[in-house]
């Protein structure tokens, strides 16, 4: 079971396809997006300006010190979700985007499986272990979030073994290229996120 968290942004509406079992947590607005599939919608409605019909709804305060897609991650946290997939949460107010991406780096540190899709390119936290990206010819990008990352990637034109991703170069692991059928990602510390662009 999938945890999907919808929010107000840029919205990859042709990749939203949760299965029957899964839960779709609406944020604020998010609930216009994920429509009559949304099992609960949580906001303060600032953004959506009614509260929603037909759902089950959280509101929350207007002022407070978390985000309603910070709400929504503890809902589905408190639920026990072992794999949680953001929609609508990339592009729009760079604040909001840049929250959201330290959301799946907390995520990923507590092992939850976490990924941002977006129209053109999923985005995947990853913290100790490894996972295989599918998709020969496509561009992959490694960005740390952590002070000490360090990384192994191959399967792609420029892989790296067991590479120390310092702080002052954050750009290193952007714009490579998948050349075989998939790269493989290796987290041997810190947190990284992977983007796949399609």
């Amino acid at each position: 079971m999938k945890y999907y968290i919808v929010g107000a942004g840029e919205f990859a509406q042709e990749k939203f396809k949760p299965e029957k079992d899964d839960v779709v947590i609406a944020a604020d607005a998010g609930v216009a997006y994920a429509g009559a599939r949304a099992d609960i919608a949580v906001g303060d409605w600032d953004s959506l300006r009614r509260i929603p019909q037909d759902v089950k709804t959280v509101t929350l305060p207007v002022e407070k010190d978390f985000t309603d897609t910070g709400e929504a991650v503890n809902i589905a946290l408190a639920r026990g979700a072992e794999e949680i997939v953001m929609f609508g949460a990339g592009g729009g107010r760079a604040d909001h985007y840049l929250a959201n991406l330290q959301y799946l780096a907390m995520l990923a540190d507590g092992g939850v499986r976490a990924s941002m899709v977006c129209p053109d390119c999923t985005i995947f936290a990853m913290a100790a272990g490894e996972r295989d990206f599918a998709g020969r010819g496509r561009i992959i990008s490694l960005i740390p979030v952590r002070e000490r990352v360090t990384v192994s990637i191959s399967g792609v034109k420029y892989p790296l073994k067991k590479h120390l991703m310092p702080a002052d170069n954050p750009g290193l692991g952007v714009s490579n290229v998948i050349e075989e059928n998939s790269a493989r990602v290796v987290v041997h510390e810190g947190v990284v996120l992977v983007i796949v662009n399609d």
